[in-house]
């Protein structure tokens, strides 16, 4: 995995935290998949009260993204990410894309190099930013705009 990089996916900071449709989830993970590039694979991470009641994973699922549910806490999403980021590295991996604005994943430039995803009018911590290779800005995508789906490069 050491010539792979692995894309990070925190749900909540670029989709939203609330019952998002399946559409807005398509069209918004799908820009960040394309505009990630080639990944070994993408995880995605975020909090949910009613796991049963979830329709994200099943839409995340169809795109080949693999995810990471946990109930709600503080950084919750973050945290099982930057998990996922040291499994990956005590793998090889040593390349990171995060689609996140949040400082919490500054804590990737322990693990190797990481470039941030996000969308144009979206603040990134300034923190993340000066720890990250690069910040990529992307257009937010509507609800509706066509899908992406992901091909693990692995």
């Amino acid at each position: 995995m050491s010539e792979t990089k692995v894309l990070l996916i925190d749900v909540e900071n670029v989709v939203g935290p609330v019952n998002p449709s399946p559409g807005l989830v398509r069209s918004r993970i799908g820009a960040l998949l394309a505009a990630a590039g080639p990944v070994h694979h993408a995880m995605a991470g975020y909090s949910r009260q009613d796991p049963a009641g979830d329709r994200v994973v099943s839409v995340l699922a169809e795109m080949g993204v693999c995810t990471w549910v946990v109930p709600p806490g503080t950084d919750a999403a973050e945290k099982v990410l930057l998990a996922h980021a040291r499994y990956a590295h005590d793998r090889g991996c040593r390349s990171f894309v995060v689609a996140s604005a949040d400082h919490g994943f500054t804590a990737l430039r322990d693990l190797g190099t990481f470039d941030v995803v996000v969308w144009q009018e979206q603040e990134v911590s300034a923190r993340l930013a000066a720890a990250a290779r690069a910040v990529h800005r992307v257009p937010r995508p509507a609800c509706g705009a066509r899908p992406v789906r992901h091909q693990p490069t692995g």
